[in-house]
C-alpha cells in the first residue's frame, strides 16, 4: 500500500514538474499537431519534408533566439523584418554592384544591422521612448529606403557560386548549413541566458528595472548590447536568405515580426519580461513551421493560413497572461 502511494505521489510530482515547464505550453500542442497531420498525410514524415520544416524553422529561429533575450529584458522589436531585408539587400549589393568578395559583403550586411541596432538603442534606451512606436517607425523608414535604392527590384547578378553554400549548401548532402547554424546560435544563446552574468542581468532588468539598477547592474549598457545584437542577427538571417535565393529580396522579412514574436511568447517567454526559454522559442518556431507545412500539404488556401497565424498571435497573448497570473498566484 505504501509503495503504491509512493509511486502515485512520484507520478503526480513528475506530471506537475513537466506541466509547469514553460515549454510544456507549446510542446503538447506541437506533439498533438504532429500526430494529427501525420495521420492525415503520410508524406508529412518523409525525410525530405522533415528537413524542409527544419530548414524553415532555422531562419525564424536565427532571429527568435536573440529576440528571446530581448523580450526577457522587457524589450520588443517590430523592425526585425525590415532589418532582415536590409541585411540581405546590402550584402547582395556588395556582391553584385561593388563586386566585393564574400566576406567583405557579408560584413557590410552585418554592419547595416549594427547601424540599425545603434539607432534603435539610442532612441529607445537613451531617450526612453516607446519601443513599439520607435521600431514601427524604423520599419517604415528602412522599407522605404530599400524601395527607393532598389526600385522595388531584388538585387540580382550575384555571380559568386561560393556564396550559395551558406543558404543552399548541405552537410553530407542532407542537412542544410542554416539548420546547423541555427543549432549553434540556439546553444550559444541558451548558455548566455542560463550560465552567464549577462543572462542573469537580462532577467533582472526584465523583472524590475529599478531593482536591477540598485543591484549594481548596468541597465543602459546591457540594453544597448542586446538591442544591437538582435538587429545584427536579423541582418545575418537576411544574408542567409540572400544566399538561398541568390538575390537580395526586398521583402525578405516582410510579415515575420509578429509571427516570430508570437513563437517566442508561445514558447514561454513573457512579453512583459523577466522569464523566457531558448528551447521554448525553438519549439514555438517549429510549431509555426509545422502548421504552415501541414496546411500546404492539405492544400489549404493561404487566406486560411493567415487567419490561423493571426489566431495564434491572439492565443499567445492569452497564454502569456494566464502564465503570469498563475505565477503571481503561486508567489
Amino acid at each position: 500500500m505504501a509503495e503504491k502511494l509512493q509511486n502515485t505521489t512520484l507520478d503526480v510530482l513528475l506530471k506537475k514538474k513537466v506541466l509547469e515547464k514553460p515549454e510544456a505550453g507549446v510542446f503538447l500542442p506541437l506533439l498533438l499537431l504532429l500526430i494529427v497531420i501525420g495521420f492525415v498525410n503520410k508524406n508529412f514524415f518523409a525525410v525530405n519534408n522533415v528537413i524542409d520544416i527544419l530548414r524553415s524553422t532555422s531562419y525564424t529561429f536565427i532571429v527568435a533566439a536573440p529576440l528571446t533575450l530581448l523580450m526577457i529584458c522587457a524589450g520588443m522589436d517590430l523592425s526585425i523584418g525590415a532589418a532582415t531585408a536590409l541585411g540581405g539587400v546590402v550584402c547582395g549589393w556588395g556582391l553584385a554592384v561593388l563586386h566585393w568578395a564574400i566576406l567583405p559583403s557579408i560584413m557590410l550586411g552585418l554592419f547595416s544591422g549594427f547601424i540599425i541596432g545603434l539607432i534603435k538603442s539610442f532612441l529607445v534606451v537613451r531617450f526612453d521612448l516607446p519601443a513599439f512606436i520607435i521600431t514601427l517607425g524604423l520599419t517604415k523608414i528602412i522599407d522605404s529606403f530599400i524601395l527607393v535604392t532598389t526600385g522595388g527590384v531584388a538585387v540580382s547578378g550575384l555571380k559568386n557560386d561560393a556564396f550559395k553554400i551558406l543558404g543552399q549548401g548541405k552537410l553530407f548532402g542532407k542537412v542544410h548549413w542554416t539548420i546547423l547554424i541555427a543549432i549553434v546560435i540556439g546553444i550559444l544563446m541558451h548558455v548566455i541566458l542560463v550560465y552567464t552574468k549577462f543572462g542573469r542581468s537580462l532577467c533582472a532588468i526584465g523583472g524590475n528595472k529599478e531593482t536591477a539598477k540598485l543591484a549594481g547592474i548596468k541597465v543602459v549598457k546591457t540594453r544597448f548590447l542586446i538591442e544591437t545584437t538582435v538587429s545584427v542577427f536579423c541582418a545575418f538571417c537576411g544574408i542567409c536568405m540572400c544566399s538561398r535565393f541568390n538575390s537580395g529580396q526586398t521583402a525578405a522579412g516582410e510579415g515575420t515580426e509578429l509571427t516570430i514574436m508570437a513563437a517566442v511568447i508561445i514558447g514561454g517567454t513573457s512579453m512583459f519580461g523577466g522569464t523566457g526559454s531558448i528551447l521554448g522559442s525553438f519549439l514555438g518556431c517549429l510549431l509555426l513551421a509545422v502548421i504552415n507545412n501541414g496546411l500546404v500539404l492539405m492544400h489549404v488556401s493561404t487566406n486560411w493560413q493567415n487567419m490561423i497565424f493571426g489566431l495564434i498571435l491572439v492565443v499567445s497573448l492569452f497564454i502569456d497572461k494566464y502564465r503570469r497570473s498563475k505565477n503571481a498566484g503561486t508567489v
